[in-house]
């Protein structure tokens, strides 16, 4: 079945996934702040509209992790959405490059807000994978 993206932009493409119940959100190439709020604001819209808060998001053609996007997705985008899609609880699993991957781990001005993020003490589920096929056997086995 060949499926359209929801929404395709110059830097990303957000498409709905009814067959998985998931969102999927690629970035084409490396984006600026802006372009990364704008991005995951259309998301939390689409989110809301098809009642879908499992997402993936494919960070893979993006460039290395910035630390003020980190920050703004962790103390400001994420609580946000969380409040927009309750009760249900969001789910991101996020697709890496390897030179992300190890990145999150090594890079001393990332690495905290990361870690803050992927904490399970937060009211949202996340996890970083290096596959898609991975991504969506965690993201099809999280409760809804």
């Amino acid at each position: 079945m060949s499926l359209l993206p929801t929404i395709t932009t110059e830097g990303y493409t957000i498409q709905h996934r009814p067959d998985l119940r998931v969102l999927v959100l690629r970035w084409l190439h490396p984006q600026t702040l802006y372009e990364t709020q704008e991005s995951y604001q259309q998301l939390l819209t689409l989110a809301q509209e098809y009642g879908c808060p499992r997402w993936l998001l494919d960070g893979r053609r993006d460039g290395p992790l910035d630390v003020y996007t980190t920050h703004w997705l962790v103390g400001h985008f994420f609580p946000e959405a969380v409040r927009a899609l309750a009760p249900a609880r969001l789910c991101m699993a996020a697709l890496s490059s390897q030179a992300r991957l190890e990145q999150l781990h090594t890079d001393a001005a990332v690495a905290p807000a990361v870690q803050r993020a992927l904490a399970p003490e937060q009211p949202y589920s996340t996890s970083v994978f290096l596959t898609e096929a991975e991504a969506l056997a965690w993201l099809a086995a999280q409760p809804t």
